[in-house]
């Protein structure tokens, strides 16, 4: 088994800090057994799962063909049965699902899982049916490697190219979207209550130490219940970029530093942020641009002013951007209605309804900007940080990628220790 010294060995070449000849040579002087420096470049330990490269958005990954796409002309499979999608609960809106199921004669049946680990899980375990599943774009290599999900037919999908931004239509961790199309952008942020922080995070000189000094907002804090991004927010503290590291020291920093927070602020490990910054129920919340967005459009009170609600985002390439794809699955019994489906998704309207109407997270369309939504009165002109815009993506984008599996374990391990309390 590798050493924390062995680990950090093989961070360093994943980061391009070492060459692979260097690498080896480290892990021999450490004393590693020539099998597990022979190992460390023959399995996943330095590349992702099964063998493919780590995309980041400096180096765009193609994903292997794990079969073949199905044949373009085929009929949809309107045969009066049931079309499952995989998915967060209430992530889509339902009246979409209806709408769909009733152009083409199927039921729309949700299944919900409540984390991408979990939905990993059971689509390798083959205890869920779906069809076509909702997965974030750091863990599509693990679920390719798993062969969990087949190749798609772009001829079904002209609403990638007719509506998404460019920057998204061959992203760096699908080139020529192989397997996947964009559902939603966010980037991470703090969200708060100005009525009630008195603290204006906007002009702090490290708006991050606001979660190290919230001792008047104890029990009405709120951390994201999410493996990478809770583990990320002390390493945006301490000024540290690298989201993909998995040096064991800095993983171990960055728990230490969550752990020191409970003390302060006593957070709660939360997704909820739509619902308790505008309820009252939180004051100060690490928090997703959707969720911001969420609460204003329809999640407030009636009669509350959500010019009280204030997102902040850090300045471009300090700021965590990512997005939500969907895919079809390997064992799809339906697959052409899958293809459809996502085309069903990238349509203007209904990308628009789902936004503005369900969901809160922004779809990367081309039509939808923040002066539009602005000037409809959809949000408050306050909240203008939390839209994005295609020029968010790109080789400076600071993004959370697919880590190796000893990586992927090391994150999981230190976030189930803060969450544990």
């Amino acid at each position: 088994m590798a050493t924390a010294s062995n680990h950090r060995i093989i961070a360093d070449l994943l980061a391009g800090r070492i060459t692979r000849r260097e690498a080896l040579r480290a892990l021999c002087a450490a004393g590693a057994a020539a099998s597990l420096a022979r190992g460390a470049f023959a399995d996943d330990a330095l590349m992702g799962p099964g063998g493919i490269p780590l995309a980041r958005p400096d180096k765009p990954v193609t994903l292997p063909l794990t079969q073949k796409a199905i044949e373009s002309g085929l009929k949809p499979e309107s045969d009066g049965g049931t079309f499952y999608i995989f998915n967060y609960d209430e992530y889509v809106d339902p009246k979409l699902m209806d709408a769909f199921g009733q152009k083409y004669g199927v039921k729309v049946v949700l299944n919900a899982f409540g984390t991408i680990d979990e939905a990993i899980t059971k689509l390798a375990s083959g205890t869920v049916d779906a069809d076509v599943t909702e997965l974030t774009n750091n863990r599509l290599a693990q679920a390719v490697a798993g062969k969990l999900l087949q190749p798609i037919n772009h001829d079904y999908i002209p609403n990638l190219k007719a509506n998404v931004w460019p920057s998204l239509q061959s992203p760096y961790y699908d080139q020529d979207s192989h397997y996947t199309v964009p559902y939603t952008v966010y980037s991470t942020g703090i969200g708060w209550r100005s009525d009630i922080v008195s603290e204006d995070i906007h002009k702090l000189d490290n708006p991050w130490s606001i979660f190290w000094n919230a001792q008047k907002y104890k029990g009405y804090t709120g951390i994201l219940d999410d493996s990478r991004e809770a583990m990320v927010l002390p390493m945006l503290y301490r000024g540290q970029y690298d989201l993909n590291t998995e040096d064991p020291d800095k993983i171990a920093k960055a728990l230490d530093d969550l752990m020191a927070m409970i003390p302060i602020c006593n957070p709660k490990i939360t997704s909820t942020g739509y619902q308790t910054l505008p309820d009252g129920n939180s004051y100060l919340n690490h928090l997703w641009s959707g969720q911001m967005l969420a609460a204003a459009m329809y999640n407030a009170p009636q009669g509350f002013d959500t010019h009280k609600l204030q997102y902040w985002v850090a300045p471009k390439g300090k700021a965590p951007m990512q997005n939500d794809c969907w895919a079809v699955t390997a064992k799809a019994k339906k697959p052409v209605l899958a293809h459809l489906w996502l085309n069903f998704l990238l349509d203007n309207d209904n990308a628009y309804h789902n936004f503005v109407d369900y969901n809160g997270y922004q779809p990367p369309i081309t039509s939808i900007t923040a002066e539009t939504l602005v000037k409809a009165n959809l949000i408050p002109d306050n909240l203008h940080t939390a839209i994005i815009g295609p020029d968010d993506f790109g080789p400076e984008a600071l993004q959370e990628g697919q880590l190796s599996s000893p990586g992927q374990k090391l994150w999981q391990e230190a976030y189930a220790k803060f969450s544990a309390g």
